[in-house]
């Protein structure tokens, strides 16, 4: 967390769905680099996200979409979150990747997202995918 943010006390939360564990690993990840909360939706379903300042939701894709938990969270929650970013964790990369990203940007009402494609190989990896969203995280 950036000290002005620390300084005038503001609140990040990643809410996540994960069926196989790379997505809430990541949440994980983010949540710890960027000094937010990580919240796994499976074991909290009725978490609250109008109390955090930004909203990171991070989701596998199943079937071109992402899980029907984010999708109902978002659904549910759309006028209570405050700034928000999405992630995707998807088996395909290159120009698929970026179709099923935007379709599901677009479905969620989400501007700010990017998939990862094998993100468990750019923990800690300087100039990766994962990192410069974590760094862009931090600076906004």
């Amino acid at each position: 967390m950036t000290l002005i943010r620390h300084l005038i006390n503001m609140a990040d939360a990643v809410f996540y769905f994960t069926k196989l564990g790379s997505t809430g690993k990541i949440a994980k990840y983010i949540a710890e680099r960027i000094g937010a909360e990580a919240v796994d939706l499976s074991k909290e379903p009725n978490a609250d996200p109008s109390k955090y300042d930004r909203v990171i939701l991070g989701s596998g894709v199943y079937g071109g979409s992402p899980s029907k938990t984010i999708r109902e969270f978002t659904e549910k929650h759309r006028d209570s979150m405050p700034k928000i970013s999405l992630y995707l964790v998807c088996a395909f990369k290159d120009k698929k990747a970026e179709d099923q990203l935007e379709k599901i940007s677009n479905e969620l009402g989400v501007a700010d997202s990017i998939y990862f494609n094998k993100p468990r190989k750019m923990f800690g990896v300087e100039g990766s995918k994962l990192e410069l969203y974590i760094e862009s995280l931090k600076k906004s």
